[in-house]
């Protein structure tokens, strides 16, 4: 029934797509022609002055399929690449090994240790060369053109194509060879790094240095087959291993400071399971950096990468992760089984790089302190506080602007607008859903978003997008609804003991996993999102203040107001400072932006008196939505920890499967009738997050040696004020319930099967 809606609904809008279609034109040809079509369409660019919507569709135009027919590069041709960094003469890879391992520096390392652990200087210095070897890239041209053709040959069969902007990679291209470069790409997927090598190789840039974990490493074939394309190896902890940590960090240094094709590493550390940016880590950071403080090297050229996906490959694994079912260990056999893959469909690709960032301008460098840095011998050098800092302002910056330059796709708006729908209790249909996006895109573009949605073929667009996500939605009697969870899911055994936290049942999954899933869409909006949300809150907050105080003349002032607005919002930046990275020594200006898009939006009154209204629109609906999930969570957790007494100590899993039991009994109330519970509160990855921020902000206090907590009993953290706090956010929604609508339809589903 749903497809027989879907195709009818196509056909009707689009006849050119249904030929398509009914003559074998191929799963991207129809959106191939739209886009095409769409690229050719004058816009009010050559207007005086440019509109938010022009200067978006100016630069969407920038991005070109590379996979699409008459664009394909060649992997048989000659590969003449740009090289990173240049020299009079370059190393290869086993040159650059045996240039370590005779480095006086490493030499005085290994004398350290002989000294320390009273072996021969040999049996280290054989140690160390087993270390480089398990560390070391290599390079095989001809493993990476058979990459190159496979990787092609599936993107062609899965994807609606690669989509990389051509203006800001010639843009990298011409600043590179005067000094080392690092390639730091956001990290959603494994296809990754495997999107960044193939780009490269496309646009005639030598392929980089890729870092990758040991789970690679110990994968049958994989492990070599990786390394000759560029990987070299790290152990995800070597913090107990000190000989390890200073030969890597050397195998680092040569790599920036003495090779010519760049590094490419992940600054998140691991692949964000919520597809939203993580806090940064900066040890490979510091570590790639150091050749700079001491003077090696004039400068580094940074290039954020950012890389967004119409779906994600691991998306329905992540769901599961984020609910607590481990996570299967990578295997060749799980390589070669994921590879059913090329049934599905996942849409388009998006790649844009950054503006290149100068670590020296960045920092604010001048030669004079170059020189008296360069003046201490490289092999004493260490990074003082001051320089870690430096680092920790680099790494936010970075991840900055990898999320500016993310690509907000159709159904990201798709699942944003659906989810305001959700909680309101009501249904759209491609109409209704046609006209929010559209909304939501101008909301976008003024924001400053890169928005791939386009008007003139908005209905087949989202038509497309839901076919491609039919695991999470549907159309059912021309309305979008959940996609139900297929019984062999709902009936699968897990292994309780393998659980990361509290085992849920099925009813509890059938409600969660689309709505995880639909939320994990919703999060890469947040960036633009999340402050605007702090700022509408604090306005309904406000209000009720000065509703409270109507009897009272002269209570208030437009400066006043705006000092308060300014307060709320900083108190929430507070709190969820680890939830949305989106720390930039902009706060001012933004706060400005914001304010004039909810004036704009008609969302906010703001009178010269200082008083203010809120409309209750749909402008605010939608960004309230964003943010709900979220603050939902940080209310559960502070509920659960404060009916911990404070003398009861307790690990990071028991916290989590007491929320997760507390968050299931309220989801299984009559109807999913709880107030502010959403069943993101589940979520493991968050409840992390969340609890870390506790840690941090002195409402839990954790023995650094044990690893054990409790609920800080002190002044000034008080979890009750917290808890209170949360809740008056809680209320301020307008939304009665989250997960009402879902619980109805799981549990209609569950009685049928």
């Amino acid at each position: 029934m749903h497809l027989l809606c879907v195709k009818s609904i196509k056909m009707e809008m689009n006849p050119a797509a249904a030929t398509a279609t009914a003559t074998g034109g191929g799963r991207g040809a129809a959106r191939r022609e739209r886009i095409e079509d769409d690229a050719s369409t004058p816009t009010s660019s050559t207007t005086s002055t440019p509109t938010p919507a022009s200067i978006a569709a100016d630069y969407m135009r920038n991005f070109e399929n590379i996979i699409e027919p008459g664009k394909v590069a060649s992997m048989t041709r000659e590969f003449n690449p740009q090289v990173a960094y240049e020299f009079e003469r370059y190393l290869n890879p086993q040159k650059l090994k045996q240039h370590v391992l005779g480095s006086e520096k490493l030499r005085s390392i290994l004398e350290h240790y002989a000294r320390e652990t009273q072996q021969p200087l040999k049996k280290m210095q054989q140690q160390a060369k087993a270390i480089i070897d398990e560390i070391g890239l290599d390079r095989n041209m001809a493993i990476i053109r058979w990459c190159g053709i496979a990787i092609t040959a599936i993107g062609q069969r899965i994807c609606d194509g690669f989509y990389v902007n051509s203006a800001s990679m010639a843009n990298v291209r011409k600043d590179m060879g005067r000094c080392p470069v690092l390639y730091l790409p956001s990290h959603r997927s494994y296809m990754d790094f495997i999107l960044m090598s193939y780009i490269c190789y496309y646009y005639d840039i030598e392929i980089p240095g890729i870092a990758a974990g040991m789970d690679f490493h110990s994968m049958f074939g994989m492990g070599t087959m990786l390394r000759k394309t560029g990987a070299f190896f790290m152990r995800r902890s070597f913090s107990n291993d000190e000989l390890y940590w200073d030969i890597f960090r050397e195998y680092m240094y040569a790599l920036v400071a003495n090779y010519h094709i760049g590094v490419e590493f992940f600054i998140e550390g691991t692949r964000s399971r919520n597809f939203k940016a993580l806090v940064p880590k900066v040890g490979l950071l510091s570590m790639a950096l150091l050749p700079y403080f001491t003077g090696e090297v004039p400068d580094v050229m940074i290039v954020p990468v950012s890389v967004a996906y119409e779906r994600v490959l691991e998306e329905q694994l992540f769901v599961y992760e984020l609910l607590g079912v481990p996570k299967p260990k990578e295997s060749t056999k799980g390589f070669f089984k994921a590879l059913k893959i090329i049934d599905e469909r996942f849409g388009k690709m998006f790649l844009d790089f950054g503006d290149p960032i100068s670590v020296r301008e960045f920092f604010g460098h001048d030669s004079g302190q170059r020189m008296q840095r360069a003046g201490v011998g490289g092999h004493l050098q260490k990074l003082n506080r001051q320089e870690i800092e430096l680092v920790k302002q680099l790494a936010n910056e970075i991840i900055y602007q990898q999320q500016r330059r993310i690509v907000i796709n159709t159904f990201n708006l798709l699942s944003l607008y659906y989810a305001s729908q959700l909680y309101a209790q009501r249904s759209a249909n491609i109409d209704e859903l046609s006209r929010g996006l559209l909304h939501l895109k101008r909301i976008f573009n003024q924001l400053g978003a890169h928005v791939s949605v386009k008007a003139s073929s908005i209905k087949a667009d989202i038509i497309d997008a839901v076919e491609i996500h039919s695991n999470i939605l549907q159309f059912s009697k021309a309305r979008l609804e959940f996609t139900p969870l297929a019984a062999k899911q709902l009936a699968t055994q897990i292994d309780v003991k393998r659980m990361k936290a509290h085992a849920l049942c099925p009813s509890t999954m059938a409600v969660a996993v689309p709505m995880l899933a639909l939320q994990l869409y919703v999060n890469p909006c947040l960036f633009w999102l999340a402050r605007p949300a702090y700022l509408l809150l604090a306005a309904l907050k406000e209000q009720r203040k000065q509703e409270e105080k109507l009897s009272s003349t002269n209570s208030y002032s437009y400066d006043s107001t705006l000092s308060a607005l300014h307060s709320h919002v900083s108190i929430m930046d507070t709190l969820f400072q680890h939830e949305f990275i989106i720390e930039s020594n902009r706060e001012a200006v933004e706060f400005e932006t914001h304010l004039q898009l909810l004036l704009d939006e008609k969302v906010l009154d703001l009178e010269e008196s200082g008083r203010i209204r809120v409309q209750d629109n749909e402008c605010a609906h939608v960004i309230l939505a964003a943010l709900a999930p979220f603050l939902c969570l940080y209310y559960q957790l502070a509920v659960t920890l404060r009916q911990i007494p404070f003398d009861i100590e307790f690990s990071n899993k028991d916290l989590l499967v007491r929320v997760q039991k507390h968050v299931e009994q309220l989801l299984q109330q009559p109807g999913g009738a709880a107030p502010h519970v959403h069943p993101y509160c589940l979520a493991l990855d968050n409840l992390n997050i969340a609890i870390q921020a506790l840690i941090q902000r002195g409402y839990i206090l954790k023995c650094r040696d044990s690893g054990q907590m409790r609920v800080a009993d002190v002044p000034g953290k008080c979890l009750r004020e917290l808890e209170r706090q949360l809740l008056e956010y809680c209320q301020l929604m307008p939304f009665a319930q989250y997960s009402m609508a879902a619980n109805q339809q799981a549990q209609c589903h569950i009685a049928k099967l």
